[in-house]
């Protein structure tokens, strides 16, 4: 297969989390990668003047719901080097493979207190690196991630985690929505955290198999995800603070679920 790592040729700037990642080329190796390998693929990347010849490539793509992005041709080659004969396809490939998002519903479901994190619309790799490690120090069956606007599991991820990348399943979500109405017919409480709630982070019941949605670091999940979650919760904070880190306000919500259930398990 052909392959590229290089470093950007630019002195100023560090490389970004894409560029970090291992690219793959060219129609027939992108095929063979999302025909043998698809959760190793983190996304793909198509020329918008690429033409035929790569509707094969692109349906077992969206199949497997791998994220397609369009460039220019001149973005592309800057991606993969401006000799390299791209065919105006390139595949970026994870850190880690992701887990079948099924099986990390499934695993979650078997225990009466499953936890699962949902992320939508986390773009910087340090913040998503924490919520994987909080996620793993949480007992998280497992993470989802929204398969667009969010960051996925690139070489930066996976070392801002700690590690923690190894001990937790990450899957894409291509449909958070459908996801989260899905948990709750499962017996599943869905809580998202959403500054303009009401109910405090310390009121909400975090026992049982329960969901928590984590959201972009400007403006939050998308309003369909937080529309399809069952309770809202906000964290109050000082006057002149609208925020907190979103990995930071997920640890708050995640020990505190903790924290209740430890209270549940002690009572007569």
């Amino acid at each position: 297969m052909n392959r590229d790592r290089r470093r950007p040729a630019g002195p100023r700037r560090g490389p970004s989390a894409e560029e970090q990642a291992e690219l793959i080329y060219g129609v027939q190796p992108v095929l063979e990668l999302v025909e043998s390998a698809r959760h190793r693929v983190e996304r793909i990347f198509v020329a918008r003047d690429a033409g035929g010849g790569l509707g094969r490539v692109l349906r077992t793509a969206r199949e497997a719901g791998i994220p397609v992005t369009h460039i220019t041709r001149q973005q592309l080659g800057r991606r993969v080097g401006g000799r390299a004969k791209h065919q105006g396809i390139a595949a970026q490939v994870a850190a880690m493979s992701y887990a079948d998002p099924e099986q990390v519903v499934a695993a979650a479901a078997e225990r009466s207190d499953g936890l699962i994190v949902m992320v939508d619309r986390v773009v910087d790799p340090g913040n998503l690196g924490a919520i994987v490690r909080t996620a793993a120090g949480a007992g998280a069956a497992g993470i989802l991630l929204s398969t667009e606007g969010t960051v996925g599991l690139t070489p930066a991820v996976a070392k801002a985690s700690a590690g923690a990348v190894a001990r937790v399943p990450v899957a894409r979500e291509p449909k958070p929505p459908r996801r989260l109405a899905d948990l709750s017919e499962r017996g599943f409480r869905t809580v998202v955290l959403d500054p303009r709630a009401e109910l405090s982070w310390d009121r909400a019941d975090l026992t049982g198999r329960l969901a928590v949605v984590a959201g972009g670091e400007e403006k939050g999940p998308r309003p369909a995800v937080i529309e399809a979650c069952d309770i809202r919760v906000a964290i109050p904070l000082a006057e002149g603070m609208d925020s907190l880190n979103v990995g930071v306000s997920l640890g708050v919500l995640l020990f505190e679920a903790i924290r209740q259930r430890i209270g549940q398990r002690s009572r007569p």
